[in-house]
């Protein structure tokens, strides 16, 4: 079935991998394509493919596009892009990804990232139609058609948090998928990081009509738990060794950062946040991952980062936020998404949790009325505790996956990254960020004592 997408071409690049099957296109070999079972699977210089897109964009938007302009062409860590202007006026991103480019990725790696690109496939095949049945339009781009071929490499019947011990990788060949997205109006859209906390609160109120639509909602959810994914910070998600090296990973970050901040990590509880966070892990992610018939269960992005957001800039009924990369879609707790976007978006003098907590949840409480007029409260004491351990949680994921080896020199080569997580890029939002964690980290564990 035919699916309009509208997404920033510019920004395109940013987005996290879908899948789009293709069977009409044939490409030129001296651009870097090979054409397997159907799928086009990209190598490298996309900018000498013009003629030959053409037939997929013909199939995609129709046949009165008869030439094709290259705007411009990206390569990811994951995947290859390339923009297309149509001589109809149109503006398409072709997006690719080839199992067999990414053979360097230990299996695991590889694995994760070929499920995520599965998820956002089902995502827009499956769920996405059920949620604008409850009346949620223009949440999110929709592309035109979605496919892909993992056979041989992971079952269909097997789901995101499932554990392989198996390394097909010999089996990569003829594996992979594209893309095709329509553009976003650039001039009524726009990306940025840092964001304003006008900003956040934008997309605080998006994301909140995605938790409103699947709130509770067993037939969305119970496909959501076993077609799609978790958060993609999720315990379940990540590779054991980041856990087993948490301790150290923190005591490397402090040794960095130290100096920096030297009240802060001065600290007996700063100096134990490793071993503490490696106590509670497992506990933690268990509480923030309901099953599909759990109280206040629903839909998560999953990676809700500043710039996976395209904001308006002249804010209406008609011009709200809207929402892309959906790789890491699935069943969770909305305040997960509440959780990244506030640290990943905003610098730490402009964070006030209990305004933008208060936004989110009146924003949710209105949407969950006009999906269901009955809606159960969600209380806001269950909410905060639901924020605070999502903070904890998406500390063990940045301190284990990216943590580790940070330094001030490596935030200093960042610091103009808008894609980067500021808590990654900006020194004093770390320290910020460490020292909210260790606060409500204390309130956890006093809960406990207390039990």
């Amino acid at each position: 079935e035919r699916m309009h997408a509208c997404l920033s071409l510019f920004h395109a690049a940013l987005i996290g991998l879908l899948l789009l099957g293709c069977n009409a296109l044939q490409v030129h070999p001296r651009a870097g394509w090979v054409r397997r079972n159907g799928l086009v699977l990209y190598a490298e210089n996309m900018v000498q493919t013009r003629n030959d897109l053409l037939p997929l964009v013909q199939d995609c938007v129709g046949s009165d596009v008869t030439s094709l302009e290259v705007m411009s062409s990206v390569t990811q860590a994951n995947a290859e892009g390339v923009l297309l202007k149509t001589n109809t006026g149109e503006e398409l991103f072709i997006k690719t990804v080839d199992a067999e480019h990414y053979s360097h990725k230990a299996w695991p790696d590889l694995r994760r990232t070929l499920l995520y690109a599965r998820t956002e496939v089902r995502f827009y095949n499956e769920t996405v139609p059920k949620m604008e049945a409850k009346g949620l339009k223009g949440m999110a781009p929709v592309c035109y058609r979605a496919t892909y071929n993992l056979e041989g490499l992971i079952s269909d019947q097997d789901r995101a948090v499932d554990v392989s011990n198996d390394d097909p990788k010999s089996m990569l060949a003829e594996k992979g998928g594209v893309l095709v997205l329509k553009a976003i109006d650039s001039e009524k859209y726009f990306q940025d990081s840092p964001l304003t906390p006008e900003q956040v609160s934008q997309c605080l109120t998006a994301v909140a009509k995605i938790h409103a639509a699947a709130w509770e909602d067993d037939d969305i959810l119970t496909s959501a738990a076993d077609r799609l994914s978790r958060g993609s910070y999720h315990l379940q998600m990540r590779a054991p060794k980041e856990l087993e090296g948490m301790v150290l990973a923190w005591d490397n970050f402090m040794t960095n950062f130290k100096d920096y901040a030297p009240d802060l990590f001065s600290k007996p509880s700063v100096q134990q946040l490793g071993q503490r966070i490696f106590d509670v892990a497992e506990e933690i992610s268990k509480e923030l991952s309901p099953e599909p018939n759990d109280p206040h269960a629903t839909l998560v992005h999953g990676d809700y980062k500043a710039m996976n957001v395209f904001l308006p800039k002249n804010p209406s009924a008609d011009t709200e936020a809207i929402m892309i990369d959906f790789a890491s879609t699935g069943v969770g707790l909305g305040m997960s998404d509440v959780a990244m976007h506030i640290y990943h978006a905003l610098r730490p003098s402009d964070i006030c949790e209990e305004t933008l907590l208060t936004g989110y949840l009146t924003a949710l409480a209105e949407a969950r009325l006009l999906c269901n007029k009955d809606a159960k409260e969600y209380p806001k004491d269950v909410a905060l505790r639901h924020f605070q351990l999502a903070v904890i949680d998406y500390f063990r994921f940045f301190l284990g996956r990216f943590w580790k080896s940070a330094t001030l020199e490596s935030m200093e080569k960042k610091k103009g990254s808008k894609n980067t997580n500021l808590i990654n890029r900006d020194p004093d939002a770390a320290v910020a960020f460490v020292a909210t964690v260790d606060r409500f980290l204390t309130e956890y564990e006093n809960e406990k004592n207390r039990a």
